[in-house]
């Protein structure tokens, strides 16, 4: 089974899941005993820090390797392999360690295979080999045995985020962003699936092949019949559907039939497949916000809408004095021999609490009270008896390695008396201090938290006014979107209604729009799947029209007057300071004629047509004159000229 990266470092034992195997970020493997809590093995590789896991799987049983049809030669390393319990972890190197449970150390290594970080693991139990896919894009098929490659062909043109093994072990499907469903003895592609928009990270088969009628085993030529007819399931990142796809080998159709509505994304999947054609099928996922969700149902056709979680599960600690702290559950598995029952594992991967829990008991929604396992458990004894801080002489000098800093520990009576009781657990200290730092300040000892997603809970189900106003007064984004995202999906449009219901009730209120901003923005994916959407966005659709009506016309008016306001501010900076009175003045005398001619000049008033009369009229008498006195001169030299001639011929005379 190949789901999510965090299923992916994390997996319970085939199949009574008794043991919990978990690689920390720093690349160390521990297993734990789920019946009793305690850590059976912890095994650091070598190369842990720059090689860590990125993925790990837990081998065939043993009865299972063993039914195998026998070999006539065997090596030494298969006679003991086959006696031990393998895990295969796959690392960021793109090697794959194989590490034996029963000797508590490394097994083999197999490397050669992948250039990449290696995504995905999945053995074949008869075959006793190992399939690998990684983020070079190819898939490598291992022999266990020889720890050499047997087969390695390109996939996808992408990396190939996981696969999972076919009934029978002749098909195997691998997904990127596209599901394939592959021929092994071909290495051909019989079938592929589009539907999600990101990377997929989750494929199991939820359904089992009928068995062969009358004992008639089915042709080696024909093997994708094993898996026409069945279903499975996927995952993908961001993605709150997981979908259900039939293998149809002469169908067209390639898309899901029916899908489960999430309240986040998936990170570990389990399935309980049905026995019998007419029994229901039983889903469990773990969500990452730490929910579980128990789907029933049975798969016979194409459904119409997603279908929602029958049971609904939550842990978190006892809430007294201080604010309830919700315990994420870490992983989910149905247990074969008991029915409809789950083991499930809740708290830190530092100490993860293991419990069982009968799906018929469960109400829809299920919050279980527990105590915290990091603290509860952890004594004064138990941690002093395993840190203790050696003491040293004086008069020695300690180089390296060593506690310098540390002061030799004390033995004198009077410090032993003053030692704090053993019967405290550390709890019982912390209490104790947040009491008394609570008795000294004299301040408000009210909790404080980022959510108010139970408040907000308990007054949508209630429908407290005096609550939901409460709820709704805080204006802080981060609070606000951390309370979206915490509250049940199954009250998200309960919630819109409500915003809507405030936002007709108090027009232009700020807080109720940041409200179905982040309602919005955080649950759009959900509100997409749900069938009466548009009945629901109706009025909220009418109430956004109505407020924008004016808005275009308003933003022109407050544009107009940012630009009048504006010009006349930049106005009466510019404008300069000048005196209403001349520093120096001066005045001429001068007559009456003078001041009227430089009025006319400063005026520039024109003549009256009178004057204009006038002034031809007097220039057509001195031209008059003018001629008379040019007439004049000439007669005057004619008779000079006569009186020369005649003055002449007297001389002659």
């Amino acid at each position: 089974m190949a789901t999510n990266f965090a299923e992916r470092l994390c997996q319970f034992s085939p199949p009574s899941s008794d043991c919990l195997a978990r690689a920390s970020a720093d690349g160390r493997l521990q297993l734990w005993d789920t019946g009793s809590g305690a850590m059976r093995q912890e095994y650091t590789p070598s190369a842990h820090l720059s090689a860590t896991c990125s993925c790990l799987a837990w081998g065939p049983l043993r009865e299972a390797r063993n039914e195998h049809k026998k070999r006539k030669r065997k090596s030494d390393q298969m006679s003991a392999l086959s006696s031990l319990d393998i895990i295969a972890m796959g690392t960021t190197a793109g090697t794959i360690l194989l590490y034996s449970v029963v000797k508590g150390d490394l097994q083999s290594q197999l490397t050669g295979g992948h250039d990449d970080i290696v995504n995905c693991l999945c053995w074949h139990a008869e075959e006793n080999s190992l399939f690998s896919c990684s983020d070079d894009q190819h898939i490598v098929e291992w022999t266990v045995t020889t720890a050499q490659v047997k087969c390695k062909w390109k996939a996808d043109k992408g990396s190939v985020q996981t696969i999972s093994l076919g009934p029978g072990g002749k098909t195997l499907l691998s997904a990127a962003r596209i599901i394939k469903l592959w021929d092994l003895e071909k290495r051909e592609v019989l079938l592929t699936f589009t539907g999600h928009a990101s990377l997929v990270t989750s494929l199991l088969f939820a359904t089992l092949p009928p068995p062969p009628a009358n004992g008639r085993r089915k042709s080696v030529s024909n093997q994708e019949t094993t898996v026409d007819g069945l279903y499975f399931l996927s995952g993908a990142v961001h993605d709150r559907l997981m979908n259900a796809w039939q293998i149809k080998m002469k169908s067209k159709e390639k898309t899901a039939v029916v899908s489960f509505s999430l309240t986040e994304e998936p990170v570990y999947v389990d399935v309980l497949k049905p026995r019998q054609k007419d029994q229901p099928a039983h889903l469990a996922v773990v969500t990452r916000n730490g929910d579980l969700h128990i789907f029933k149902f049975i798969l016979n056709g194409r459904g119409k809408k997603p279908l929602t979680p029958q049971h609904t599960i939550q842990v978190a600690t006892q809430g007294g004095q201080a604010t309830p702290t919700p315990l994420p559950i870490i992983a989910a598995q149905f247990c074969p021999d008991l029915d409809t029952t789950l083991r499930i594992a809740y708290g830190t991967g530092l100490r993860p609490a293991f419990e069982r829990i009968q799906c018929s008991t469960l109400e829809k929604h299920t919050c279980l009270i527990r105590t915290d396992p990091g603290r509860s458990s952890i004594t004064l004894e138990e941690d002093a008896g395993k840190v203790k801080t050696p003491g040293k002489a004086k008069e020695v000098t300690v180089l390296a390695p060593g506690h310098m800093t540390h002061p030799a520990a004390p033995s004198s009576k009077k410090n032993k008396k003053k030692s704090t009781p053993k019967d405290l657990s550390i709890q019982e200290r912390l209490d104790v201090i947040t009491t008394d730092q609570g008795q000294t300040s004299g301040g408000d000892t009210t909790p404080r938290a980022d959510t108010l997603a139970v408040l907000l809970t308990q007054g949508l189900q209630s429908e407290d006014s005096d609550i939901l106003q409460r709820v709704f007064s805080s204006a802080n984004e981060t609070l606000i979107r951390n309370t979206v995202q915490r509250i049940p999906v199954s009250l998200v449009v309960p919630l819109l209604k409500e915003v809507t219901r405030r936002m007709h009730g108090r027009a232009g209120s700020g807080m109720t729009v940041q409200w179905l901003r982040a309602v919005l923005e955080t649950h759009t994916s959900y509100l997409m799947t749900c069938p009466d959407v548009v009945s629901n966005l109706g009025s909220l659709y009418e109430l956004l029209d109505s407020r924008v009506a004016t808005f275009s016309k308003l933003s022109r008016l407050q544009g107009k007057l940012k630009l009048v306001l504006s010009q006349t501010t930049a106005k009466d900076e510019q404008q300069w300071q000048f005196s209403s009175k001349p520093l120096l003045s001066y005045k001429d005398e001068s007559s009456d004629e003078q001041d009227d001619a430089m009025e006319d000049l400063l005026h520039g008033h024109p003549d009256s047509d009178e004057d204009w009369e006038e002034m031809s009229d007097m220039e057509t008498q001195e031209q008059d004159g003018e001629q008379e006195e040019e007439e004049e001169g000439s007669s005057q030299e004619e008779d000079g000229s006569s009186d020369e001639v005649s003055s002449e011929e007297s001389d002659d005379d």
